[in-house]
């Protein structure tokens, strides 16, 4: 579709029958020489007269002169070329996912695919996988800590590079502790640095806290100040918790402080059940962002005018030259 976005301009197109009908005159206030003896020089002539002007110019020159004058108004009302709308949806939610590297997510507690053991942090990543493939769109985050905590990926809705972190992922890589007070402040921290005002954090962990600088409970409170929803999930069979045995109790608390949820996944499946229901519990909210594409025409118009002027004018130095040799031969 066609627009132009100054539509007035097309009323000067009746600026020259304006002024062609202007009961103005021009009188010109210098002398005249009267010259009795006009129709020997016109004799000498041969009789020809010569007239300058645009009121003596021939139908075909008004024609392109008025041509001209219509694509120059054309150029100056700006015409648009309006595609088609471009609808992209942007989600106003981010998600913010804390895993644990801690040694104890080693363990093999967890059934693959094919009914063979594989280790908490394995499944996590299996289910991860599937839970961002799900998430276009959305701006998602990752968080890793063990004994310390630190950014994997900041929010980001290239998927692709964020499965490639994730596939990367090793247990005991940030030390075989468990800074699960530190991972939820620097996710906090994260938050804090966007204007998104939906904001859901995931914590996986398997153990309890080994020492964080920042509690887990002063954590969820920074977490609730800031808006932040946290969704704790503790990981494997309670009875394999060995050294560090989960700390439930802490991990109900800090959903319940901040407005999530706790869950307990005992196998693969059921992890796969708690990111369905998080989604249920949370759906996002979608902006829809719609563009039109515009290109600017006007350069078309413009472009024809100068080339029938410039055409024009060529043609009018050709007939002069012409004319000029003709009366030096004669």
């Amino acid at each position: 579709m066609i627009e132009f976005v100054y539509i007035w301009a097309f009323v000067l197109l009746f600026v020259p029958l304006v002024i062609i009908n202007s009961p103005l005159r021009y009188y010109s206030s210098r002398s005249a020489l009267r010259v009795s003896f006009i129709d020997d020089i016109r004799q000498a002539k041969g009789g020809q007269e010569y007239s300058e002007g645009i009121s003596r110019a021939t139908p075909l020159q008004k024609l392109l002169l008025g041509l001209v004058w219509v694509l120059l108004i054309v150029a100056v009302a700006k015409p648009q070329y309006i595609g088609e709308p471009i609808i992209k949806e942007e989600s106003q939610r981010e998600i913010l996912v804390a895993v644990d590297l801690s040694g104890s997510m080693s363990t093999q507690d967890f059934k693959g695919e094919d009914g063979k053991n594989i280790d908490r942090l394995e499944a996590v990543k299996l289910v991860l996988a599937d839970f961002f493939e799900k998430r276009k769109g959305e701006k998602i985050g990752l968080v890793l800590f063990g004994s310390a905590a630190f950014v994997q990926a900041p929010f980001t809705q290239d998927l692709d590079a964020l499965q490639t972190l994730l596939d990367g992922l090793q247990v005991g890589m940030a030390g075989p502790q468990t800074m699960l007070g530190d991972g939820i402040a620097l996710g906090v921290k994260m938050f804090r640095e966007n204007n998104v005002t939906d904001r859901m954090m995931i914590v996986m962990s398997d153990g309890d806290d080994t020492g964080s600088r920042i509690p887990p409970k002063t954590a969820a409170k920074l977490a609730k100040d800031n808006s932040v929803n946290i969704y704790t999930i503790a990981v494997g069979d309670p009875k394999n918790a060995g050294e560090h045995p989960l700390d439930t109790e802490t991990l109900k608390s800090i959903s319940k402080d901040t407005g999530g949820q706790f869950y307990y996944a005992l196998d693969r499946k059921e992890l796969v059940q708690i990111y369905d229901a998080i989604e249920k519990l949370t759906p996002k909210e979608v902006k829809q962002l719609t563009h039109r594409p515009t290109s600017e025409l006007y350069i078309y118009p413009l472009a024809l005018g100068l080339f029938l002027m410039f055409v024009y004018a060529l043609w009018l130095w050709s007939a002069q030259s012409r004319r000029i040799r003709k009366e030096n031969l004669s």
